[in-house]
């Protein structure tokens, strides 16, 4: 057996962070984004979840019935968030690239149109999460995905008893060249934990 009992992550908090798409990578996980990206704020306990989907199917044989090979046809990488801020950013993202402006200067009266032609509104992410083990001990982890569009949005329920939430999920679209997806950004020692075969954790310091 190899446990690691020091090698369970709790994602205690974090944030959803959008910017045009072409956004470059950022540098590592703990230098802070760029003016260009704007953080979605609060969300709800639920936090953020990642969903990796691939399809295929296996080949058929009249000589056989177990497969041969699998052919891959298809792959989606999700992100999907429940927010609670009825902000612009948050607001804009949900109705597809929706826009508030002042009614006139000084108004404080603000106005936005939702299109009757849904468009494509492409923006770079970020998913930000922090565990503080102790004072000593924190590890970022910075999921950066170049491009990606929202591809479903759950119901908003407008009532009395609760806050408004605005549901979203983003779905990776493929790169603009190369085969990068998606880049996860670390300072965790962590992920470097041998794959199945190996045994050692290289920048722990720590033995089982």
């Amino acid at each position: 057996m190899s446990l690691h009992p020091t090698l369970v992550r709790v994602p205690g908090t974090g944030e959803l962070s959008l910017a045009p798409p072409g956004t470059p990578e950022p540098p590592d996980s703990t230098t802070a984004l760029a003016a260009a990206w704007t953080g979605l704020g609060l969300s709800t306990e639920d936090g953020v979840t990642i969903k990796r989907t691939i399809e295929k199917s296996g080949t058929t044989h009249w000589q056989q019935i177990t497969p041969a090979r699998y052919i891959y046809t298809s792959q989606e990488l999700t992100v999907a968030s429940v927010f609670q801020e009825s902000k612009g950013a948050v607001l804009s993202v949900y109705f597809g690239g929706m826009t508030f402006a002042e009614t006139a200067t000084g108004s404080k009266k603000y106005r936005a149109e939702i299109s009757a032609v849904p468009k494509g509104d492409e923006r770079a992410l970020c998913v930000d999460w922090t565990d503080q083990i102790s004072a000593t001990e924190i590890y970022h982890h910075r999921l950066y995905v170049p491009r990606v569009e929202v591809s479903e949005t759950a119901d908003a329920q407008w009532t009395r008893t609760q806050e408004a939430r605005w549901g979203l999920t983003f779905a990776a679209l493929s790169p603009a060249s190369g085969t990068t997806l998606a880049v996860w950004l670390t300072d965790d020692p962590a992920v470097l934990l041998a794959t199945p075969g190996g045994g050692s954790l290289a920048a722990s310091g720590k033995s089982d």
